[in-house]
């Protein structure tokens, strides 16, 4: 059984080193193409994938089994068409007038501190998940405090009250902000990768698995199987708890008393409809 195990391993590690060779000669085998395009890309396609998906439940209110989901029913049943057209917009601007020329900037200061992520073989899966936990991590504890710091209130109306224009948030509002906003909510993401220096294939992972999880936590949706997105749907809603993206810190603080009242409060409605 060990034997077949090794076997096994052997096998997929060589077809997936296979299929990244693959993708790499793509790119021309060039770091610059790599890390830029290959992080814009990472980004773009699973943000647009999953943002159109929710803008349509939201706008056409179809499959109507979806409603059953909904953290706040009666909200955006549709969405407003001119509200979303300016989240878009907004959006787009953060993306590309702030994110790719930052992107840009970080590639050649790479370059001259030679510190550019590998980029020829894949990762061994403990070096991906170590460094992958190491940046969850380190985001958690950088959001928060971020966040937080976001909402005193010398700093919240200039940098952090457009986010907020949506008290019942839709999922492409993970990005709708101030760009200052923009630039500090990139801290806690970036930091991590920056410690570890780490592959540029977990890099690309990391990115498409930050923006996938923005859109789930702004989607005003509870999905099945998936990490609540309660927590998040709170703070939109009160503006004044819940800062982190898991319940830890929050704990910790003290800042989830209220979120924490309101789902007792909410179990007790769903028993007494039974």
């Amino acid at each position: 059984m060990a034997v077949q195990l090794r076997q096994f391993r052997s096998a997929s590690s060589a077809a997936l080193d296979t299929r990244w060779k693959k993708i790499t000669g793509f790119f021309g085998n060039d770091d610059f193409y790599l890390y830029v395009c290959g992080i814009v890309l990472s980004i773009q396609i699973p943000f647009w994938s999953g943002g159109l998906l929710f803008m349509f439940l939201d706008y056409y209110n179809w499959p109507r089994w979806t409603r059953k989901y909904k953290l706040q029913p009666g909200t955006h049943e549709p969405v407003d068409l001119n509200r979303l057209k300016e989240t878009i917009k907004v959006v787009l601007i953060n993306q590309w007038s702030v994110s790719v020329p930052i992107l840009i900037f970080s590639y050649f200061l790479k370059k001259i501190t030679n510190t550019m992520p590998v980029f020829h073989e894949l990762p061994s899966l403990q070096r991906f998940f170590i460094d992958f936990l190491i940046f969850i991590i380190v985001d958690e504890i950088g959001l928060y405090y971020v966040h937080r710091l976001m909402h005193h209130p010398k700093l919240y109306a200039r940098v952090h009250k457009k986010h907020h224009e949506w008290p019942a948030p839709i999922a492409i509002t993970f990005v709708y902000s101030t760009r200052m906003e923009f630039i500090l909510n990139m801290i806690p993401v970036v930091l991590g990768p920056m410690l570890t220096n780490p592959h540029l294939f977990t890099l690309w992972a990391w990115y498409a698995f930050v923006h996938l999880r923005g859109l789930k936590n702004h989607s005003g949706y509870d999905i099945p199987g998936l990490t609540s997105s309660e927590e998040h749907n709170y703070h939109h809603m009160t503006s004044n708890a819940c800062f982190s993206r898991s319940p830890v810190l929050d704990w910790l603080h003290g800042t989830d008393k209220g979120f924490r009242a309101y789902m007792a409060r909410k179990e007790l409605e769903k028993k007494k409809d039974k």
